[in-house]
């Protein structure tokens, strides 16, 4: 490995880290979003059968106390499911903020990595290159000492 890669190394280990934070709070996220849809469901679906139940019993019998009970208490349920419907709706924004983020991550390790495989490669081209061209003169060397060998004058001389 190049080693002027060791500081992008240690950028990809932290870009790798926060893409994994990001991960974990997105799953967390999402278990929040469903408990969240869970208890609204839960809460709609009560309102539901308690509003059948007593519309029931109102036929049968009911007096006026009776019907202000019912109210107050359909005003408070219908409060509460108001408020979780809210709290639904903010957890699926933070759903999305937190798959952005993830994206953003994973974008950043993605562009990290690229980069590291581009001066990989631009440094096993130099690698290449100097390689290429220790065996050039090692050949040239060599062609000529034989060259010297095969002349029977031998290596010239300085006068």
């Amino acid at each position: 490995m190049s080693p002027n890669l060791s500081s992008l190394l240690m950028m990809l280990e932290a870009a790798e880290r926060e893409r994994d934070d990001a991960r974990a709070e997105l799953e967390a996220v999402r278990q929040g979003l469903e408990g969240a849809e869970r208890q609204a469901q839960s809460l709609h679906d009560w309102r539901r059968d308690y509003q059948n139940r007593w519309q029931s019993q109102f036929r049968q019998s009911g007096g006026m106390e009776i019907m202000r009970c019912y109210q107050d208490f359909m005003q408070r349920l219908g409060t509460a499911v108001q408020d979780q419907d809210v709290k639904v709706d903010q957890a699926r924004a933070q759903m999305e903020r937190s798959q952005a983020a993830l994206l953003e991550r994973e974008r950043k390790v993605a562009a990290i990595t690229q980069l590291m495989e581009r001066r990989q490669s631009e440094w096993q081209r130099q690698q290449d290159r100097q390689e290429q061209k220790a065996t050039d003169e090692l050949a040239a060397r060599l062609h000529r000492t034989q060259n010297w060998a095969g002349d029977t004058s031998g290596p010239p001389t300085v006068s």
